[in-house]
């Protein structure tokens, strides 16, 4: 190569740029890990977020002083001996008045509160919960601090070290410049992390730290509230006994009373040949007992079908009572009720973006305004935009979109294959059916397996199972006689599967740890793999008195599963 072309080169612009960008990303490497201490001390002290913890409405923070803290504002704050690593621990300060309404289901999990102010009673389960969100929020601070730090300090230190006389020196030069430089802004900035961290006041020590006797690592800043503290904690921890053991009487009368109708009911229940069992539930919301009941009842119900019987479980909507980050332990509990089946769920009213996440964190499979793959089904959902505040009190929709859009929303995206759909409140089926609301579906004729011109516009083939209302109805079968076959679509309203009561009153309320106040009811629907569509349906139910029932197996479609000729055709 001549020496001018070699010259031309190395003035050439594209040399030049790339040099100048080398330059510029080595000093915001340089910067990003000499900051790194100030950054991570600082997203320690940001990091935060918004919460329900029992009726109070609470920001959760880090601290740093050995404990993890209920800051109640005018009652002192209460303290939990248990923290993370380098002693930090999780903060809730009280924001705002206890709510009061609705269903009153505030609590996460029996182990979780069981005072209204003051009485804290093994909260690990929360603090787990909290743990792990507030490592979430705190590992986006640190990166959206470094990623600030980097690029803009970057840009300082090429103004401070200029390229022209940095490239003029040797690279051995080079590198020892720019060790140096981030050596001596690693000391810096750890001098400082220090002072700020010392200086933050989580790091503040307890106050008080009165301890009530009787129960280990919980201790309270006000001996006030320490002394009600004691005055009420014999009659709390007899409720919470009395609960418990009613709660477990439940459980075990259930599973006793559902061994003996399968004895006598199970044979004909059975899946026919080429047919499989999905597996239908609506509204568990957050009801410890509830889910504990179906857990023992679907052991033995897999245990008697057999592995190959049953390929999913749907869930409707309002997985949780109030979409509480410390509602977490029971959205897993609840995806793993009836052991390793695939659990397919949409989200209601009562979860929220929080719970969202919970859902596929658990497992379960989430599709909005998708559709997925399980087994030989498919399986298409959308999660409700709308979220109810604690109780049930105010609705918000951010989303802008009304719930029978969101249903016609769901519709474009499934595509025309026949499909398992999950949608949580009925004018969202109504919007996917292309409908103003149900009333033309619930009028319909008792036509369930002889076609008939039932007047509405044919649908997508399958089956659409809603919740919501916690009221058993239908199913009601929509015949699709339009084309050049007979198919049809099955309209399921399912009751709550958690026996929660969502029409409460004063001295009638539903808590996760209560027994069920409405019937605990599970549908079992019947596919054919071949078609896709729904050829029967059963009913399990236990009533609040903890006795189980199983339906006779009802037909829908035409015989065999399998689309049909249109009469008269």
């Amino acid at each position: 190569m001549s020496i001018l072309r070699r010259d031309l080169l190395h003035r050439a612009p594209w040399r030049r740029w790339g040099g100048l960008l080398g330059h510029y990303a080595a000093c915001t490497l340089v910067v990003a890990i000499g900051a790194a201490p100030v950054v991570v001390v600082r997203a320690v002290e940001a990091t935060r977020f918004d919460d329900r913890l029992g009726t109070l409405p609470v920001e959760v923070s880090l601290t740093r002083n050995g404990r993890s803290t209920l800051d109640t504002g005018i009652f002192g704050k209460v303290y939990w001996r248990e923290t993370g690593p380098f002693g930090i621990g999780a903060q809730a300060r009280v924001t705002g008045p206890p709510e009061a309404g609705g269903t009153l289901a505030s609590y996460a999990d029996s182990r979780f509160i069981s005072t209204n102010v003051a009485l804290i009673n093994d909260p690990d389960v929360v603090v787990d919960a909290y743990a792990a969100q507030l490592s979430a929020e705190l590992r986006d601070e640190i990166v959206k601090g470094e990623l600030v730090a980097g690029l803009l300090g970057g840009g300082v230190l090429l103004l401070i070290v200029p390229w022209r006389r940095l490239r003029r020196t040797s690279r051995t030069g080079t590198v020892v410049v720019v060790g140096v430089l981030a050596v001596a802004a690693t000391g810096l900035s750890a001098g400082a992390a220090v002072l700020r961290f010392d200086a933050w006041e989580g790091s503040a020590p307890v106050t008080g730290d009165l301890r009530l006797p009787g129960v280990d690592r919980l201790s309270f800043d006000s001996p006030e509230t320490l002394e009600v503290a004691r005055q009420v904690q014999p009659f709390i921890e007899k409720n919470t006994q009395r609960i418990e053991q009613r709660g477990a009487a439940y459980v075990a009368a259930s599973q006793e009373s559902f061994a003996a109708t399968l004895a006598v009911r199970g044979e004909a229940l059975r899946p026919r040949e080429g047919e499989t069992l999905v597996l239908a539930e609506g509204d568990p919301q957050g009801s410890l007992v509830g889910t504990r009941a179906r857990t023992a009842i679907y052991a033995d119900l897999l245990d008697y079908l057999g592995p190959d019987a049953v390929t999913v479980r749907t869930i409707s909507g309002d997985i949780t009572s109030n979409g509480t980050v410390a509602e977490k332990a029971f959205v897993e509990d609840e995806a793993r009720a009836a052991g390793d089946l695939p659990v397919v769920a949409v989200a209601g009213d009562h979860d929220t973006e929080a719970t969202w996440q919970q859902m596929e964190d658990a497992g379960m499979e989430t599709p909005d305004l998708d559709s997925v793959d399980v087994g030989d089904l498919r399986v298409a959902g959308a999660h409700d935009r709308e979220h109810k505040a604690l109780f049930g009190a105010l609705v918000e929709n951010t989303a802008g979109i009304s719930e029978q859009e969101l249903g016609a929303q769901l519709r474009e995206a499934v595509g025309d294959d026949p499909s398992v759909v999950l949608l949580h409140q009925p004018d969202a089926a109504a919007g996917f059916l292309g409908l103003e609301d149900l009333d033309a579906v619930r009028e319909l004729p008792p036509s369930l397996t002889t076609p008939v011109d039932d007047g509405i516009p044919d649908q997508l083939p399958g089956t659409v199972s809603i919740g919501h209302l916690h009221e058993t109805a239908g199913p009601w079968v929509i015949w699709n006689t339009e084309g050049d076959e007979v198919t049809w679509t099955v309209v399921d309203q399912l009751g709550t599967s958690g026996g929660v009561e969502n029409a409460p009153t004063f001295n009638r309320f539903s808590t996760p740890v209560s027994v069920p106040l409405k019937p605990v009811s599970v549908r079992l629907q019947y596919v054919d793999v071949t078609s896709g569509l729904q050829t029967g349906y059963a009913s399990l139910v236990c009533e609040v008195d903890a006795t189980c029932r199983l339906s006779d197996r009802v037909d829908v479609g035409l015989p065999g599963g399998e689309p049909g000729p249109v009469p008269g055709g």
